[in-house]
């Protein structure tokens, strides 16, 4: 089980997982909404590889309107729509491959993504690519990108939209952060 940190449902335990999901550190998780900061309140929230939803549950307790949370595992997005029924949240599930994942939500308009691939992920350019051209980004949206330490994944990104903001290192975890 992990906590939510702040806001309404703070302290409230989500389950996690017990099959290939490495939940980012809270440490991080925390530094994540403080950089975010008040862009959260009213935000249309996007969880790609959500994991346990932990981004989505936080983000929905700091004032997020509603989270949409991606994870191919339908074993994943269950419990996470079970938490959802248990707390009375609005969090939507996707049962999908992240890129398949942003091709059936278009439409939708978001103002805050947050991925999380695995650390053996190897589709960084394609993902930023697809976020930046097959999503409605807000104005001044704010995508985020957990990888590994010293990497930098995104070596050949052709993106119209979006732009490297800043880098954040939290240990083992860094996040790459982009602005619209």
């Amino acid at each position: 089980m992990i906590r939510i940190t702040a806001g309404t449902l703070r302290g409230r335990r989500i389950p996690v997982p017990k099959d290939e999901v490495r939940p980012t550190s809270e440490r991080a998780r925390q530094a994540f909404f403080n950089i975010v900061g008040e862009r959260i309140h009213d935000a249309h929230f996007l969880d790609l590889f959500a994991g346990s939803g932990i981004f989505s549950f936080e983000a929905i307790s700091r004032g997020a309107v509603n989270a949409v949370a991606v994870d191919r595992s339908r074993v994943h997005t269950a419990a996470i729509d079970k938490t959802v029924r248990e707390l009375a949240v609005s969090i939507r599930t996707i049962a999908a491959d992240a890129l398949d994942g942003i091709k059936r939500l278009g439409g939708e308009v978001f103002d805050v993504i947050y991925a999380d691939p695995p650390y053996d992920y190897d589709r960084y350019d394609e993902l930023l690519t697809a976020i930046d051209t097959g999503l409605t980004l807000a104005p001044g949206a704010v995508v985020a990108v957990e990888h590994r330490r010293r990497n930098d994944p995104f070596t050949t990104a052709n993106l119209t939209r979006l732009q490297h903001a800043r880098r954040a290192e939290y240990g083992e975890v860094w996040i790459s952060f982009f602005t619209t």
